[in-house]
């Protein structure tokens, strides 16, 4: 990867609807040029898909809150899959420590959220904190200069 294709994915990460032309412009290649290392990146796996960021306070749902799930070992991926079926989980991740999840949750309401907290306690031990700010959105790592 070299520093056209490290601003190729930097401006994408801002905009992923940047047109070719566009991103050509930013990067001062070609817009072909663009379009080829674009899709050796997408092949790569480096890109993995393109989406839009939605607030869901726009959407009605003002409260978010962060829930780890200490899930039994011999339990979790039957816990896994009950929770791909559950419309408030907006994300989830796998980590280490002591809790086995950590799940990020969207409801309209607090009674709502208490349903949520009721469900995920059948699978296990939860602890719930509330988000109150992203100070730090979801951002790329730092790309490494290979060249």
């Amino acid at each position: 990867m070299d520093k056209f294709d490290r601003k190729i994915l930097v401006a994408l990460h801002e905009n992923g609807r940047l047109s070719f032309a566009e991103l050509a412009r930013r990067v001062n290649l070609s817009a072909p040029a663009v379009a080829d290392r674009v899709e050796k990146l997408e092949r790569s796996g480096v890109i993995s898909g393109y989406r839009a960021i939605i607030n869901p306070e726009k959407l009605g749902y003002p409260i978010q809150c962060v829930i780890e799930l200490t899930v039994k070992n011999l339990e979790y991926y039957g816990v896994v899959d009950k929770l791909k079926a559950m419309p408030e989980i907006i994300a989830c991740d796998s980590i280490t420590g002591s809790s086995g999840l950590m799940i990020r949750v969207a409801v309209d309401s607090m009674s709502t959220l208490q349903e949520v907290i009721a469900r995920l306690m059948q699978y296990g031990d939860t602890k719930t904190s509330m988000v109150i700010d992203q100070p730090v959105p979801p951002r790329i790592p730092a790309l490494r200069e290979d060249d």
